[in-house]
């Protein structure tokens, strides 16, 4: 291993972001739980999600169910995403920095982030019609919003996905140079 992978700075921080992340992905599953049966937090969603479009949608039970199951796709793509990284984080705390497991786990991560950028759009135009689809013909909305963070995690997920590629190709020449000596 590389003094790099014995360093105390990065010890400290991947043990921090090991915290974070089992923060995050309990936090995000409890509150993604919820979000669907407190009404107040329901509509704060659509509201994120759709803007004023969600403003005045009806909450029925079938529409609560129908947006718990679209919200469930990409929520469960994040939640694996997270547990990679979570992951990747122990690997570096332990001193395991640069080995296969690591770049695959980057690669995993980023896989996630690439389509988080794509399922971000697509879910809520799922969401907008999963709450409209019931409603009078003429009153049906259907609406595809782009944002700057879909922009940005297209771009994180791409990098972060040839870096990992890189690791991966790194890894097995240092294996293969290693099985020389």
């Amino acid at each position: 291993m590389t003094a790099f992978a014995h360093s105390d700075r990065l010890r400290r921080f991947s043990n921090a972001m090991v915290i974070v992340t089992t923060l995050g992905i309990v936090l995000i599953a409890v509150a993604m739980c919820l979000v669907f049966l407190v009404p107040e937090w329901t509509r704060n969603l659509l509201l994120a999600r759709l803007g004023e479009a969600g403003r005045d949608l009806a909450l029925t039970p079938g529409r609560l169910a129908a947006g718990a199951v679209i919200s469930a796709v990409p929520v469960g793509v994040m939640l694996f995403g997270l547990w990679q990284v979570r992951a990747l984080f122990a690997d570096f705390a332990a001193g395991r920095v640069f080995t296969l497991n690591s770049a695959r786990r980057l690669r995993d991560f980023a896989a996630c982030v690439l389509a988080q950028a794509i399922l971000g759009p697509i879910s809520s135009t799922a969401l907008l019609l999963a709450f409209t689809l019931s409603n009078p013909p003429g009153s049906r909305q259907l609406g595809i919003s782009l944002s700057v963070n879909d922009y940005l995690a297209l771009i994180v997920g791409g990098v972060l996905l040839a870096v990992a590629w890189v690791m991966v190709e790194a890894t097995r020449i240092a294996d293969e140079h290693a099985s020389f000596v």
